[in-house]
């Protein structure tokens, strides 16, 4: 709308709102007042017509996390509880004494790795960035099948890359671990980037920026025997703050686009 337009049409509210009576400017006034108000409420709570109501996911365990597929979409997890993590207290302050630890579960009777812990820092996080990263020693279970790997050469994000990663379920650059078989599962390139690098990157500059411990937590999720998981759930929170500057519940889906994944066996086929 053009300014002589915007001027003309506000000179014509205020004849209209003058010719009203004293009672009917009054009205008219409440009713603008509330409309602003009832706006500033609507935004600030987040709320939103029922068309458009984004579905909060609660899946608390691998039943629930095997239920949820991915869409198709460039988007390769869902988000989990609002976003929000579900640490309890005890979590937040286990082993506070100490400035970082790391903690991982027992490979199972399948030789996969299962969940992980820690407890990031600044200081841990700052000491790595000076280290020199290793090769990655171990493959993860789903690596190589009948005595060959699973690996290929596939195309992918305007480039070529290796269709599996040996995924850290904690990151070199938060723990120094090169790839323990207990924080290695083989991951698509897909959920290794950007699924769970876009949000490492993020909990990188917590730690960076806001010098703040983080809790850390994340946990494979497969499908009976499968070799492979069908993705990971990762949950961070910073402690400090009790998790204003950062927390974190999502799925990220062990999926590639335009391949078929075999989890049992890590065999990927490309779609005809």
């Amino acid at each position: 709308m053009k300014k002589s337009d915007q001027k003309k049409l506000v000179k014509t509210g205020e004849k209209v709102f003058s010719s009203l009576t004293r009672t009917q400017q009054i009205i008219v006034l409440v009713v603008i007042v509330l409309g602003f108000a009832g706006y500033f409420i609507f935004s600030q709570t987040g709320a939103h017509l029922p068309f458009s109501q984004e579905k909060v996911i609660k899946a608390s365990n691998s039943e629930e996390l095997l239920k949820l597929k991915w869409n198709g979409s460039n988007t390769y997890y869902v988000t989990l509880n609002g976003g929000k993590s579900t640490f309890s207290a005890a979590d937040l302050t286990q082993d506070s004494d100490q400035d970082d630890w790391l903690k991982f579960s027992p490979l199972d009777r399948l030789g996969r790795a299962n969940q992980a812990n820690a407890r990031l820092s600044y200081q841990r996080y700052m000491q790595v960035k000076t280290m020199v990263r290793p090769r990655i020693p171990n493959n993860p279970a789903g690596w190589a099948y009948n005595g060959r790997s699973n690996n290929q050469q596939i195309f992918f994000d305007n480039g070529q890359v290796t269709l599996y990663n040996r995924s850290h379920l904690v990151a070199w650059m938060f723990s120094g671990d090169a790839g323990s078989k207990e924080n290695l599962v083989t991951g698509t390139r897909a959920m290794n980037s950007p699924g769970m690098q876009d949000f490492e990157t993020q909990i990188s500059d917590v730690l960076f920026y806001k010098k703040l411990h983080v809790r850390y937590q994340v946990t494979p999720v497969y499908q009976g025997d499968e070799l492979l998981p069908r993705g990971v759930q990762m949950m961070a929170k910073s402690i400090e703050d009790n998790g204003k500057a950062y927390d974190l519940n999502v799925y990220v889906f062990n999926v590639q686009p335009g391949y078929q994944i075999d989890y049992l066996t890590g065999v990927g086929t490309k779609n005809k």
